[in-house]
């Protein structure tokens, strides 16, 4: 016998999601009823990409019925330990009774770690762990999105708990293959001390331990070609316009600081509605070419990081701290 269930199509979120930050984020800020729905809870945003401390909370929210504030983290893949981390930081950071978060599925490790926070906390704070997916019924063009309650408050649904984590596609092992190197070498030199992928895998973007707010960016796709840039992200739209600016009015001795051969194209990109903005190289590249060329790129990526740290770095500080003193 059939349900349901068993007629309906698995989407790929980054499908409709491409980017967790730019696309994700701000969707799940406009439906935190959807998301309340599932949990019982009356949800308002408060705040996108909140400042707590050195890092960015994706959605800071009220639970209007209790008045509590609301920690939700984000993370469109496979549940892992940074986020977890992440998650308590931030809970403790903006002094949340509720802390929320929000995967594309949670592996039995992270699952009872959140469970467990719940046991140990008793009332003082809620833990969710919730899952998003993309669902297309038979007849139904696009996809949608729905979330699924896995860990709660004196509760945990093994039933939709992943396994351990399976073995990736090729075509990310492709990309994993081709930035592990890189990486290790950077840790190697002690470049960064963490890594994010907010693109998924066909990108690598390490945290400044300078500059909190900035992080310096690797990509490569079939679409974008080849990238080494920085990414930088602050509290409000209006301060990160004015920071790019700012660059930008610099942008002549910049480029010629910088040295990333003759083929390569400065991308400058304010993205005015958001709190970030990047400033890049790109190249032709694609993660098909033959293995002498992923090593050419990858060579290319190696020498550019390190300049667009010597020469962003200091600029950032002193704007940011311009600012800090304007705001004092």
């Amino acid at each position: 016998m059939t349900t349901p269930e068993d007629s309906i199509e698995y989407v790929d979120l980054r499908s409709k999601w491409p980017h967790e930050a730019l696309d994700f984020t701000p969707w799940l800020a406009k439906n935190l009823e959807l998301l309340g729905k599932e949990l019982g809870l009356s949800l308002e945003t408060v705040q996108e990409e909140r400042q707590v401390g050195q890092m960015y909370l994706d959605i800071l929210a009220r639970e209007t019925t209790s008045g509590a504030m609301v920690a939700i983290e984000n993370q469109l893949e496979w549940t892992d330990t940074h986020h977890l981390g992440q998650l308590v930081i931030y809970s403790a950071g903006v002094d949340a009774k509720i802390g929320i978060w929000i995967a594309a599925g949670f592996t039995v490790e992270n699952a009872q770690a959140i469970h467990k926070l719940n046991e140990w906390s008793g009332d003082a704070i809620s833990f969710y762990g919730v899952k998003v997916e993309l669902v297309k019924r038979p007849g139904e063009e696009d996809p949608e999105p729905r979330f699924i309650k896995v860990v709660y408050p004196g509760g945990w649904d093994k039933n939709n708990t992943l396994p351990p984590v399976p073995p990736p596609s090729p075509e990310v092992q492709q990309y994993n293959d081709f930035f592990q190197p890189l990486m290790d070498e950077l840790f190697g030199k002690r470049f960064a001390e963490r890594v994010t992928r907010p693109w998924g895998p066909v990108s690598r973007h390490f945290q400044s331990g300078l500059v909190p707010s900035l992080s310096f960016e690797t990509h490569l796709d079939d679409k974008w070609g080849a990238t080494v840039g920085i990414h930088f992200r602050v509290g409000d739209s209006e301060s990160a316009n004015h920071i790019f600016d700012m660059l930008a009015q610099d942008h002549i001795d910049i480029e010629e600081s910088i040295d990333g051969g003759s083929d390569a194209e400065w991308l400058w990109q304010r993205y005015d509605p958001y709190s970030f903005s990047t400033i890049s190289l790109k190249i032709g590249g694609s993660i098909n070419d033959s293995p002498e060329r992923l090593q050419e790129i990858r060579d290319w990526m190696l020498d550019l990081l390190p300049q667009f740290k010597d020469v962003f770095e200091p600029r950032l500080e002193r704007i940011l701290g311009e600012l800090e003193r304007a705001r004092e």
